[in-house]
């Protein structure tokens, strides 16, 4: 489903108008963001033609650390929070397909106020200010690396049983990143490595 605030359904973070993957592509619910929280237009994910599925990429830009009391004060959008207790975070590095040497699980998300998230986690070994975290998977490198963007802001509905998402992998016009979830050098990297093309603007 499409989610509408201020910025309208499709959020301004593209300039011109993006191309669309064809066709839907099926995500795993359990991944969304709880209604009524929403995935933010701009997310990385990567879609896979064959099996039309579609997996995201979960970064976060870290504004404070808290090492004395295990917490990480994360930015969020308008569009709520998309942490979740149980993920693994990593900090996001020159190659993402290298393991990483430093895992912070989270164990509670304090959502309370409108402009970031307080994560409690395990540690906050490797984990500074201004870093990027990304969600990690089982062997601690990054879960998901991209080959696309959401189109749009995306809302699970509570009484949803199968969601799609469509991708995006091109846009001849600038992509405004400052609108859109924390992205390094290494992630726009495998965009382009990944068959992508993305002019990132950092213009408001």
């Amino acid at each position: 489903m499409k989610f509408s605030k201020k910025w309208g359904g499709v959020r301004k973070c593209y300039e011109g108008k993006p191309e669309i993957a064809t066709g839907g592509f099926k995500v795993d619910i359990n991944t969304m963001p709880a209604n009524p929280n929403v995935l933010p237009a701009g997310t990385p994910v990567y879609y896979d033609e064959q099996a039309r599925t579609i997996a995201i990429m979960y970064t976060f830009k870290v504004l404070e650390v808290d090492s004395a009391n295990s917490k990480v004060k994360v930015e969020k959008f308008e569009t709520g929070s998309v942490a979740k207790v149980g993920m693994k975070l990593i900090v996001v590095g020159a190659d993402l397909t290298q393991a990483a040497a430093n895992v912070a699980t989270v164990s509670a998300v304090d959502s309370s106020n409108a402009g970031y998230d307080i994560l409690t986690v395990n540690a906050t070994t490797g984990i500074t200010a201004d870093a990027v975290l990304a969600e990690a998977g089982s062997d601690d490198k990054v879960k998901v690396v991209p080959n696309g963007l959401t189109y749009c802001d995306n809302v699970l509905d509570p009484d949803s049983a199968a969601m799609d998402i469509d991708p995006i992998y091109f846009c001849i016009r600038p992509v405004l990143e400052r609108r859109m979830p924390a992205l390094t050098a290494s992630i726009k990297k495998a965009l382009i490595d990944n068959g992508c093309y993305f002019k990132f603007s950092n213009r408001k």
